[in-house]
């Protein structure tokens, strides 16, 4: 009896030796190995990416950013403010500042000068701080996500849980630099967090550091559920040395905090238009004009269907 019991438990051993092996070939298997299916994979990632990403069309909020370098607490710049914004069109109105943003032109106006407010104009559009726009943490490097992805040859290298919430996982390698995303199908197709090294140029006389050392530029994304868009709530980016013990290992750091948000809704033109006064002075590159000198020069420009002064 004790002989047939020994057997017996062999036998169950060797079946649960050889279902746990399966198993683990199964659940490890390459990329490499299936690569008709994870280009099919990828390029429906990027459709979706895509989809959800065209669902933005509108959005007005309170934001509040925050850009530093170490020590923090002596360095640290907030810029608080409500910004607005159609698909061609941003508002940024913070206590000190008004600007607006159309495809060609840009207005600065600084209400608090002598009771006579300021007017910069430029044919160059761009936030000062882009940080403080919720949509520039949807995109990558100035370009929309799933444009930058396909750029950068990016591959699906896996699957892993950020917080609870399942990722794709996809990687990109370059010569002195690789890229990490995880994106989230259930917030949207937005990604959670997003990773960069790459050595940092370092000045020859900075003795305490060495040439080229690696450092890491990451953020990560929490998101709030607007109706059908997934929208950011909570923004961390973090640049950092990697693999240099430096007295301050953080180099600079940027927070944005997104409030009362709303989105897709109908935002008034008159909310991206100057209504410029009699008497106002315009600065533009170097250059003060009168109003009358400004549109004698810009007339053409302004007068474009992008108008972003109010008709004279």
């Amino acid at each position: 009896m004790f002989v047939l019991h020994t057997k017996s438990n062999r036998f169950l051993l060797f079946c649960f030796v050889f279902l746990a092996c399966f198993t683990t070939a199964f659940a490890q298997k390459t990329p490499s190995q299936d690569t008709a299916e994870e280009a099919l994979d990828f390029e429906a990632l990027l459709a979706a990416i895509k989809h959800h990403d065209a669902l933005l069309k509108s959005g007005e909020g309170e934001v509040v950013y925050t850009h530093g370098q170490p020590p923090f607490d002596s360095d640290t710049r907030i810029f608080m403010g409500h910004i607005a914004f159609d698909s061609e069109n941003t508002r940024f109105d913070s206590p000190r500042t008004t600007t607006i943003l159309t495809p060609t032109t840009m207005w600065e106006i600084d209400p608090e000068v002598k009771s006579v407010p300021k007017y910069y104009f430029s044919t160059e559009p761009r936030l000062i701080r882009e940080g403080v726009d919720p949509r520039r943490w949807l995109t990558l490097w100035h370009e929309d996500l799933a444009t930058y992805l396909k750029s950068e040859n990016f591959q699906i290298t896996g699957r892993e849980f950020i917080n609870g919430t399942l990722c794709y996982v996809l990687e990109a390698k370059r010569e002195k630099k690789s890229e990490k995303i995880w994106i989230a199908p259930e917030r949207g197709f937005r990604y959670l967090k997003h990773e960069s090294q790459f050595p940092r140029p370092v000045d020859a006389l900075d003795s305490d550091i060495p040439m080229e050392a690696l450092t890491i530029d990451r953020t990560t994304i929490s998101y709030q559920q607007l109706g059908e868009i997934w929208f950011p709530k909570a923004v961390l980016n973090e640049y950092a040395w990697l693999d240099f013990q430096a007295t301050y290992p953080i180099i600079s750091r940027q927070t944005l905090e997104v409030k009362d948000f709303k989105v897709n809704h109908t935002i008034q033109p008159a909310t991206f238009t100057v209504d410029l006064p009699d008497g106002a002075m315009v600065r533009v590159n170097r250059q003060t004009l009168s109003k009358e000198e400004f549109l004698k020069q810009y007339r053409e420009l302004l007068s474009r269907p992008t108008n972003s002064i109010k008709d004279q």
